[in-house]
């Protein structure tokens, strides 16, 4: 069975984060990463993955442009394994971002699917901050990948502004989140899940019987989850193998075969 992970991250952090486990006890990231796109493949043989979509860390812990620059040259000579995700900002205070420049960028560099950080970068994913380019990203069908960041109010309020922006959920975090993730599902046939996270008994037959497999993508959330876990939970899923190769690779194919760029 061909694998696409749909999410995935070389670069170390900057700095490390206090995070809070189920205890309520405060303890310090100490994860394993993938420096390079070499060492990112190594773990990707191992699983018997072909391709990965990946963005770098510095997208998030030090400047979204720079970010962006340093995964194309990081991963130049990997592109047969290696599907870049860039990161986006308001082009009213980034002008390199405006859709007439930065989507033109994007096709030269190969770059079909985009992240957003709000939160981490300070500005609102909204019509009034940046219409124009999500309107662009419609029209483009260009994946956008969006995180409960802190929470998915902004996600709703986004959707609800632009319902045809195809969107992939990640990094949703390892609790039943359903009563969040379903409504997106049910009402906006352009959201997508990543499944780092999805390890829960029976979610992959859940949702395929109640939104399809078309809905789901193969992804492990490297480096904050193995391969394994979400590749695990796909092996082992009660559903039928057509459905199981959409969720591996061919539903990451359709969508990166339906943008415009």
């Amino acid at each position: 069975m061909k694998l696409i992970d749909a999410n995935a991250c070389i670069g170390s952090d900057f700095v490390k984060h206090p995070i809070v486990n189920h205890e309520s006890f405060i303890v310090m990231e100490n994860v394993k990463t993938a420096e390079t796109p070499a060492e990112l493949i190594s773990v990707m043989d191992k699983f018997e993955i072909q391709q990965a979509a990946v963005w770098h860390r510095a997208m998030f812990d030090y400047d979204p442009i720079k970010g962006n620059e340093v995964l194309t040259e990081a991963i130049r000579g990997y592109e047969d394994r290696m599907l870049p995700v860039w990161t986006i900002l308001p082009a009213i205070s980034d002008t390199e971002f405006a859709p007439d420049t930065f989507f033109d960028k994007m096709k030269k560099n190969g770059v079909k699917m985009l992240k957003a950080f709000p939160l981490q970068n300070r500005y609102i994913l909204c019509d009034v901050t940046m219409g124009d380019q999500l309107k662009a990203m419609e029209e483009l069908q260009i994946p956008l990948y969006l995180e409960p960041q802190p929470d998915y109010q902004y996600i709703y309020d986004v959707l609800k502004e632009f319902p045809n922006l195809t969107v992939i959920l990640n990094n949703i975090g390892i609790w039943p989140s359903a009563r969040l993730i379903y409504p997106l599902l049910k009402r906006y046939p352009n959201v997508y899940l990543e499944t780092g996270d999805t390890g829960l008994t029976h979610a992959y037959e859940e949702i395929c019987q109640k939104f399809g497999s078309h809905r789901l993508l193969y992804g492990s959330n490297f480096p904050s989850n193995s391969p394994g876990c979400s590749l695990n939970c796909l092996l082992k899923a009660k559903i039928s193998d057509e459905e199981r190769e959409n969720i591996a690779h061919r539903n990451m194919e359709r969508l990166l075969g339906e943008v415009k760029l």
